[in-house]
């Protein structure tokens, strides 16, 4: 469980560092930044009580599975001509490896557990 800890702290700190990138191109307006910063306080969170409770556990695999519907929605979105969507290494890697592992091990561990 600690690689699953570690991972979703660092996909918390991915969010946030997304998070200061977004509110310096939009001004400073920190509306933009009560999403990113609420689902980055929920990962570390769950990152800590991921031992001691079952619950977290399945938290943490509708957060992943959110994420990557979240990615895959955007993939389809960017399909239309109006909509942009560009597919980088870095996106790929943090919206879309680093989820679907976190849910690879999560879900192991709970048929582990069942």
């Amino acid at each position: 469980m600690a690689v699953v800890r570690g991972l979703l702290v660092l996909q918390g700190a991915f969010g946030l560092t997304g998070t200061l990138g977004v509110l310096t191109l939009m001004g400073f307006n920190p509306l933009y930044a009560v999403a990113p910063v609420a689902h980055a306080a929920l990962l570390m969170t769950l990152g800590a009580l991921l031992r001691r409770r079952r619950w977290a556990l399945v938290t943490v695999i509708v957060a992943e599975v959110l994420a990557v519907a979240g990615w895959e929605l955007q993939l389809l979105l960017g399909l239309l001509p109006q909509l942009d969507f560009t597919v980088n290494l870095t996106g790929l890697l943090t919206t879309l490896a680093l989820p679907v592992t976190v849910l690879v091990l999560c879900a192991s561990r709970v048929t582990a557990r069942a």
